[in-house]
């Protein structure tokens, strides 16, 4: 394996810090013009904040990882114009979907219609331009594409629903930045790695005004931006590159993401479960539960950050393990995921399914 240079180290720093720094500046700028056009999200149905709040943060997350990506990315790694494009063309298309429920509000079903729309075209933009799922298959291109476009939907929705409680979705979107980029560093992908460590930096840069009390939120464009972005990049990252499993290794994306997708599945079950719309939100998600059981909402935040710094450090040791041992990482991973779904338990699910069905559709 590559051992990656200090240069390219001082490359994910600058890219990081540099990204913070311009979405701690931003951030408090577009909680002002949040508040002059009108965007703001107000406490309805089964959204607990007791204020009018500030949407649009996402726009403060797009600014700076773009700023820090064109100030920092060596020439060296710009060779890589056509995925740079993809995510360029991706995350427009996100942006601008984002946009329009912030600022127009959209019913639950157009608004799961629309986010559907957007993340399958960014998608197909991401594969269209060469940027596709690599699963050491020799498949063609078709089934290649529809994988591609499938993960970039999962995870872009899983994002969005974890934008249920201040600080959740910025945190671990960060945590998922940075083993992504140090991940990619790992395998000698420069662009990769960069581009992760200036998401990671906007997210913390975003985050002391979002956590632990919110002056201003992510909305739809941030949530759905930073998993379309996290999507693409575990796509565009090559994980196996001079690995002694070759196999295994494939599942470093899902363990980066692990606690979005364990919530994403999760949710969806129960709301298929008690027949519910599955695009209609509510407070089921895993992070509601733990307050359920009694947890401060900053202390069940903090527990999947936990969650989701342990995914990524096991994303990290995946690449670098034996044959014997993989599997063993795999299957403890697994069932610390398992755990923490059982620890959240499904206290006051059934009593609060007609109240907040009445909520939802006053």
């Amino acid at each position: 394996m590559d051992q990656p240079a200090a240069l390219d180290y001082a490359a994910l720093c600058n890219a990081a810090i540099i990204s913070g720094l311009v979405a701690a500046l931003a951030t408090p700028l577009l909680a002002w013009f949040a508040r002059r056009c009108g965007a703001l999200d107000h406490p309805a149905g089964y959204k607990a904040h007791g204020v009018a709040t500030p949407l649009l943060g996402g726009l403060a997350i797009a600014a700076a990882t773009t700023f820090a990506v064109v100030w920092v990315l060596p020439e060296s790694s710009r060779e890589h114009i056509a995925g740079l494009s993809a995510l360029a063309v991706g995350s427009g298309i996100i942006v601008l979907a984002g946009l329009l429920d912030d600022l127009r509000g959209l019913s639950p079903t157009r608004k799961f219609l629309w986010q559907l729309s957007a993340a399958t075209a960014a998608g197909l933009c991401l594969a269209l331009l060469g940027v596709r799922l690599d699963l050491f298959l020799e498949w063609p291109s078709t089934p290649i594409i529809a994988l591609t476009v499938l993960w970039v939907v999962a995870i872009t929705n899983a994002m969005n629903f974890l934008d249920n409680m201040n600080g959740l979705c910025a945190g671990l979107g960060a945590l998922a930045a940075f083993s992504l980029s140090v991940t990619n560093l790992r395998s000698a992908e420069v662009t990769v790695a960069v581009v992760s460590a200036a998401v990671g930096g906007a997210c913390v840069g975003f985050l002391p005004y979002n956590w632990p009390r919110a002056r201003i939120f992510l909305g739809d464009t941030g949530s759905m931006l930073l998993g379309f972005l996290l999507a693409a990049l575990s796509v565009m990252g090559v994980y196996t590159r001079g690995a002694r499993v070759p196999v295994l290794a494939v599942f470093t994306p899902l363990f980066v993401l692990g606690v979005p997708v364990l919530d994403l599945v999760l949710v969806l079950f129960i709301r298929v479960r008690m027949r519910q719309p599955v695009w209609v939100g509510d407070r089921r998600h895993i992070s509601h539960r733990l307050v359920q059981r009694g947890m401060h909402p900053a202390a069940a935040v903090a527990t999947l950050w936990v969650a989701g710094a342990a995914c990524g450090l096991a994303a990290l040791l995946l690449p670098t393990v034996g044959v014997t041992e993989a599997p063993l990482l795999l299957a403890l991973l697994l069932c610390a995921l398992g755990a923490l779904a059982a620890a959240a338990g499904t206290r006051g699910l059934s009593s609060t399914v007609e109240s907040e069905k009445q909520q939802v559709e006053s």
